[in-house]
């Protein structure tokens, strides 16, 4: 497939990384010429420097042959531009990132399938929905949902204290049946594993699991934690983010506290909200976190536009006795220090968009990867061509085709998540999330691919 990517900052530099896994063609447009010489350093893409609202730099990109476009500088009137430009030469998927919601509120008075966009993903709404994946499941390590939120993967480190400890996967599927949770990687003592029926799962591994929305209460029982009906979330920060999540938590039953470190921002956000207290102070403040009693919050949320201040906040709130502390930057390079001294979750923002967009990519007959803590083990998603080996097999015949430490993980058929045993028949155009190791990819995307034609 031939991908135009716009925009080389975060974003533009995930899609293309991961895009280039999947042995796509790619070219990507960046204005700054600094950033062009260092991702000419690691990636093997083409890149041309300068503006991808340009019609001249779009077609030496080669627009006229290209399936999709991504449209994802910082700069909404370039990505509008650029989809727009696309669509007249019949680009056929043109996705945008979008920071203003004006164009989500006046979709009355803007038509952006008429400006020639045919997906839009929005930042703030992206990092939202992956701060409020942690609130649903609480003292998740790692987090990610599949299928418009309707298939969850959670990771958790296990514990004495746990249903499942010393258990196998078979025996566990027995204990919580009809209800259906895959446990889909493991990591032991550094070492990444795809756990069998018979694997016995110790205190202190960290199992990954997959499994759908209604099967979540008694996933979380699985897992010791008792959900509760409402909980204590302080939430700090003056962006648009905050604003975002503030809206969010404002529909939910907990009991939340937003700390505003701007006077002005404050006055508005107290006047956006019916449910939410609304307070002026900076959570870098010893003496506010204690007036706050943040030690009896299940929750705090760093969320302002300034990393340094996000991270202070979150760590002082940590030491004051907050459970479970999230803070965001938009730089990614310390986020081992960070979780190491007791940040709980460190939330890269453009790495969330970006992997937004690769999720509604995926939709498209292109896998969308997440990648299992820091071992290489990775969740892909594929579509199953009706011409392909997949369509109409049994997963004990596939099994076989599949290289070792590989397994057809969960099949998503009309809505409904299937948990496969050798005898299920795979149908063509379902959903299937396969468990491998990042070296099977090639071989295992052939098998839903459509089947070469002998002359």
């Amino acid at each position: 497939m031939r991908i135009i990517i716009v925009g080389g900052g975060v974003v533009g530099y995930s899609l293309a990384e991961h895009l280039l896994k999947d042995k796509h063609h790619l070219t990507l447009i960046e204005t700054d010429p600094h950033l062009c010489r260092t991702i000419s350093e690691k990636l093997d893409v083409q890149i041309l420097n300068g503006s991808g609202s340009s019609p001249t730099l779009l077609k030496e990109a080669g627009l006229a042959r290209a399936d999709m476009v991504l449209a994802v500088t910082p700069n909404d009137e370039v990505n509008i531009v650029v989809c727009s430009i696309a669509a007249q030469y019949n680009v056929e998927r043109r996705i945008t990132r979008l920071r203003s919601k004006e164009f989500a509120e006046t979709s009355d008075l803007v038509n952006l399938q008429n400006l020639g966009i045919t997906s839009v993903i929005y930042p703030e709404q992206a990092l939202v929905n992956h701060i409020l994946q942690f609130l649903q499941t609480p003292c998740a390590i790692e987090s990610a949902n599949f299928e418009r939120g309707n298939i969850l993967m959670r990771g958790y480190r296990v514990t004495e204290k746990m249903e499942l400890a010393y258990k196998t996967p078979r025996e566990i599927r027995q204990l919580i049946a009809p209800d259906v949770v895959l446990f889909s990687a493991l990591v032991r003592r550094g070492v990444g594993m795809i756990p069998n029926g018979e694997t016995k799962i110790e205190p202190g591994d960290v199992l990954f699991s997959l499994f759908p929305l209604k099967s979540m209460p008694r996933f979380l029982r699985l897992m010791g934690i008792e959900k509760k009906d409402s909980s204590k979330v302080i939430v700090t920060g003056d962006s648009y983010s905050t604003l975002e999540l503030g809206r969010a938590l404002d529909k939910t039953e907990n009991h939340v506290t937003l700390v505003d470190p701007n006077l002005e921002h404050a006055n508005m956000a107290a006047g956006m909200f019916d449910r939410i207290e609304v307070l002026h102070g900076e959570c870098t403040d010893p003496d506010l976190l204690s007036d706050l009693n943040v030690d009896q919050a299940s929750f705090f949320m760093a969320v302002s536009s300034a990393a340094d201040y996000n991270m202070l906040s979150a760590l002082l709130a940590k030491t004051e006795g907050a459970h479970e502390v999230i803070a965001t930057t938009i730089e990614s390079r310390h986020d081992r220090l960070f979780n190491s001294i007791g940040i709980d979750h460190v939330i890269n923002p453009r790495l969330t968009t970006a992997r937004e967009i690769l999720e509604t990519i995926s939709r498209g007959h292109i896998g969308a990867v997440v990648k299992l803590s820091d071992v290489d083990i990775e969740a892909v998603r594929f579509i199953v061509d009706p011409e392909s080996s997949m369509a109409g097999s049994k997963v004990k015949k596939m099994a076989n085709k599949l290289k070792r430490g590989s397994i057809i993980g969960v099949i998503v058929r009309e809505d409904n998540m299937i948990l496969p045993d050798g005898e299920t028949v795979i149908d063509a155009n379902d959903h299937v999330i396969m468990i491998t190791h990042h070296k099977n990819l090639p071989i295992i995307s052939k098998l839903f691919k459509p089947r070469r034609k002998s002359k």
